[in-house]
């Protein structure tokens, strides 16, 4: 259960930086962005420590950008587009195939 603490703890960091490198514009915003990077990796790492780093990493990219999206949607005035929700459709089927071979 922790990895998956850390996985979501991953991909919210990898949200915030995606952001940042859009939107910063002071040294501040810059300190931040980088701290998301590094913290991302970090607990993408602790991650992996705890299950397979095939599932992690598949996790972890398609929940940042699935959130990356939403962020932008939400706040950032991006118009939501059905192509890109069938996308995100796919992905996540995809990853449930992926976690079933697992075992």
């Amino acid at each position: 259960m922790l990895s998956w603490i850390f996985l979501f703890i991953a991909s919210s960091l990898e949200i915030a930086w995606a952001a940042g490198l859009k939107y910063a514009d002071s040294p501040q915003d810059w300190v931040a962005t980088l701290g998301c990077v590094a913290g991302s990796f970090i607990f993408l790492v602790l991650a992996t420590k705890r299950m397979e780093a095939s599932i992690a990493y598949v996790l972890f990219v398609t929940l940042g950008a699935v959130g990356t999206y939403l962020l932008d949607i939400s706040f950032f005035g991006k118009k939501m587009m059905f192509t890109a929700v069938a996308a995100i459709i796919v992905i996540l089927v995809s990853i449930v195939c992926l976690k079933r071979e697992e075992g």
